[in-house]
């Protein structure tokens, strides 16, 4: 249960024009999956992902995601008149830039990791890579 104030809201349309820091590092991870263009992610294919990495990992990987699902789209009913207000929320998506962090896992070896998260790139809508963490040894 969301407890916002105001539900509904207008989709962004220069939401990736805004000069924003974005999470381009894996922070807590040991490998993750990059955003490599501009665009939104659904709450759906974030479960789909979650779901399949915990699956293939038997449940023994930590799964962070690093994206939230916050902005709710409306649609009205194909059959209504226009105007009387915004429609009913059916959908939450969560905007993404380029370069930014999608999910990190850690606590797997590195052929089970590679193999889980190739399966979740076929499902994604936007166009993603896989990083792997860079740990120096002084």
């Amino acid at each position: 249960m969301n407890k916002n104030k105001y539900k509904k809201y207008h989709k962004k349309k220069n939401i990736f024009q805004l000069k924003k820091q974005t999470l381009s590092m894996i922070k807590l991870g040991v490998y993750g999956l990059k955003v490599i263009e501009c665009g939104i992610i659904t709450q759906k294919e974030l479960e789909t992902a979650r779901r399949i990495i915990a699956r293939m990992t038997k449940r023994c990987a930590k799964i962070i995601l690093n994206v939230k699902c916050f902005h709710p789209l409306t649609k009205k009913s194909l059959l209504s008149r226009m105007g009387k207000g915004s429609g009913n929320i059916y959908l939450w998506i969560g905007y993404l830039k380029k370069g930014e962090i999608l999910l990190e896992i850690k606590g797997i070896s590195e052929k089970i990791a590679i193999k889980a998260l190739q399966a979740v790139i076929r499902r994604f809508s936007l166009k993603v890579i896989i990083i792997k963490r860079e740990i120096f040894k002084a």
